[in-house]
C-alpha cells in the first residue's frame, strides 16, 4: 500500500468487460493523470510520481462497471489547488465513461479552507439555531429593477430567510447589476422593520473575472449580505478566490452549466462529490443541486448522498448548507422537511409566486411551516 502520507487518492468507476481490461484501463487512468507517457519512457528516478493503482473492484450490481482507487504524490500538486483538479479530472474527463465517485477528504482539508461561514455562521445572521432555512429566488428576466425590488419587498415582508437574484439576472438593460442592487438592498431593508425578522439578499455576481470581483465589490459597499456565483460559469477556482477577498461574504453556489459533470451515470462527478465535496472545499456556504422530484433527473438517494457530504465531518472544515432546489412545491414541504433534516436550506420559487394570496403571504406561510419543525 502507498504511504497516504505523501500521496492522496482518487476513486474512479469506469466500464470494463473483463479483469484484464479493468487492470489495463486502472493503469491508464493513473498513468494519463501524471506522467501522461508509456511508463517504460519514464526515468527511473521519476517513477514515483506516476499514479499507481492500489485497490480494484468490480462493482457487481452496476454491470460491467469496475471502481479504481488510485494514488497520486502529493508533490505533484504541491499545494496548488488548480493543478489538482487537474490531476483529478484534466485529460481523463475526455475519455467516455470514466466518473470520479471519492476524493480524499484528509487531503481536501489541507488543500482548501472551506467556507467561511458555513451552516453555523449562516443561522447566526438569521438567528435561527436550530430550523430549516428558506430562500427564494428574483425573477422573471426581463422585469425592472424597480419591479424586482417590489418583489423583494413582497418576500421580506413575509419574513423569508434568504432572497437570491435568479441565475439568469446578469447586467440585463432593464435591471442592470448595480441598479439591482441598489434598488433591493434598501427595500428588503425596509420589508426587514415589517417582519421583524433579518432576510438575507444574496446578488448574482456572475460574470467574467474582473466583472465577478467588480460586481462583488460593488455588492459588498452597497448592503449585500452574500454573492450568487456559478461556478461552472466562472471557473471553479472563483468560489476559493472571492472567499478569500470577501471572507465577511457568504457564498451560495449554482449548479448551472454543470449538467454534463453530473447527470450522467458512467461519467463525470459523482454528484455527492462534485456538489457536497468539492464545492463545499472550494468555499461554497450553501450549495445548490437540483433536488428530486422537481424538474430535474436527481433521484432521492443522490440528494441525500450530497446532503450527507455537505455536513459530513470527514472534511475538516465548515459544513455548507445543501439547497435542493429546482420545482419544490411549497405544499410538499414537509416531506422534504422530514427527509433532509433541519440542517437544510430549501429553495422554492415558482410555487411561492402561485400563491393565490400573493408573495407575502406565501412567504409567511413557508417560514411557519419551517417554524413548525422546530
Amino acid at each position: 500500500m502507498t504511504d497516504s502520507g505523501d500521496s492522496f487518492f482518487v476513486d474512479y468507476c469506469f466500464s470494463a468487460g473483463s479483469q484484464s481490461e479493468a487492470e489495463d484501463k486502472a493503469s491508464g487512468i493513473a498513468v494519463e493523470q501524471s506522467a501522461e507517457l508509456p511508463v517504460e519512457t519514464v526515468p527511473r528516478h521519476l517513477l514515483d510520481y506516476v499514479g499507481t493503482v492500489e485497490e480494484l473492484q468490480e462493482q457487481e450490481e452496476a454491470g460491467n462497471r469496475w471502481k479504481a482507487k488510485i494514488f497520486f504524490k502529493k508533490e505533484i500538486v504541491s499545494g496548488d489547488t488548480v493543478q489538482f483538479l487537474n490531476v483529478v479530472f484534466g485529460n481523463v474527463s475526455i475519455k467516455p465513461g470514466v466518473q470520479v465517485t471519492g476524493l480524499d477528504p484528509g487531503f481536501l482539508s489541507t488543500l482548501f479552507s472551506g467556507p467561511n461561514h458555513g451552516i453555523d455562521g449562516i443561522r447566526e445572521r438569521l438567528s435561527a439555531p436550530k430550523r430549516p432555512l428558506s430562500c427564494t429566488a428574483l425573477k422573471p428576466i426581463g422585469s425592472s429593477s424597480e419591479e424586482l425590488a417590489r418583489i423583494a419587498t413582497e418576500f421580506a415582508g413575509g419574513g423569508i430567510d434568504i432572497i437570491k437574484d435568479d441565475h439568469g439576472l446578469a447586467n440585463q438593460s432593464l435591471a442592470d447589476f448595480k441598479s439591482r442592487v441598489q434598488s433591493c438592498v434598501p427595500a428588503i431593508r425596509d420589508a426587514e422593520n415589517l417582519s421583524g425578522k433579518k432576510t438575507l439578499y444574496f446578488p448574482n455576481i456572475t460574470g467574467t473575472f474582473r466583472e465577478l470581483t467588480e460586481r462583488a465589490e460593488f455588492a459588498a459597499q452597497h448592503g449585500a449580505d452574500g454573492f450568487l456565483i456559478s461556478p461552472q460559469l466562472t471557473g471553479l477556482y472563483s468560489v476559493s478566490e472571492l472567499a478569500a477577498m470577501f471572507p465577511d461574504m457568504p457564498i451560495m453556489a449554482h449548479p448551472a452549466f454543470s449538467g454534463p459533470y453530473t447527470i450522467h451515470k458512467h461519467s463525470g462527478f459523482a454528484p455527492s462529490v462534485y456538489f457536497g465535496m468539492l464545492w463545499r472545499a472550494l468555499g461554497a456556504d450553501c450549495v445548490i443541486y437540483p433536488n428530486a422530484g422537481g424538474r430535474f433527473s436527481y433521484h432521492v438517494d443522490e440528494c441525500n448522498e450530497i446532503n450527507r457530504m455537505c455536513r459530513s465531518n470527514d472534511l475538516q472544515m465548515k459544513r455548507s448548507f445543501p439547497v435542493p432546489a429546482g420545482g419544490i412545491d411549497r405544499n410538499s414541504l414537509q416531506k422534504w422537511m422530514d427527509e433532509y433534516g433541519a440542517d437544510t436550506l430549501f429553495l422554492i420559487g415558482g410555487s411561492l409566486y402561485k400563491h393565490p394570496k400573493g408573495l407575502t403571504v406565501a412567504a409567511r406561510e413557508f417560514q411557519t411551516k419551517l417554524s413548525e419543525y422546530e
